[in-house]
């Protein structure tokens, strides 16, 4: 595995999670998930997230630890849609139009493989 295997696998988990994000605004997930604020407290909440993506990216062509954990953290987010969405929070009417399936299902590979590599590497570190 090379960095840039695992620099592109954090690419398209941190693209699929935030296009995911942004059907979640659409489909007003603040009211599913009972958090406070509406959009407002949504938008905010996300502002750390975002950033935390672009600081995870340098990190990840760094090689740090600090890449490594983040790179295996935004990993299993990356499970967690399709987990949320398929199994525990199971609505037919909200994320389920095909391009929805498809950004959960290419999810759960990117982020499996995000975070096997993530591991990997960490454990090269130490």
């Amino acid at each position: 595995m090379t960095m840039h295997t695992l620099t592109l696998c954090y690419i398209l988990n941190a693209t699929l999670l935030l296009l995911h994000e942004i059907e979640s605004a659409y489909e007003k997930k603040w009211e599913i998930l009972k958090l406070p604020g509406k959009i407002t407290g949504f938008l905010l909440m996300h502002i750390p997230i975002i950033l935390l993506f672009f600081y995870g990216a340098i990190e990840i062509e760094n090689v740090s630890t600090a890449g490594m954990i983040i790179g295996t953290v935004f990993g299993v987010a990356g499970i967690l849609p399709f987990l949320v969405h398929k199994f525990f929070i199971r609505k037919p009417e909200l994320f389920n139009l095909p391009i929805s399936n498809v950004i959960i299902y290419l999810n759960i590979v990117t982020g499996a493989l995000l975070s096997y590599f993530s591991i990997q590497q960490l454990f090269h570190l130490a």
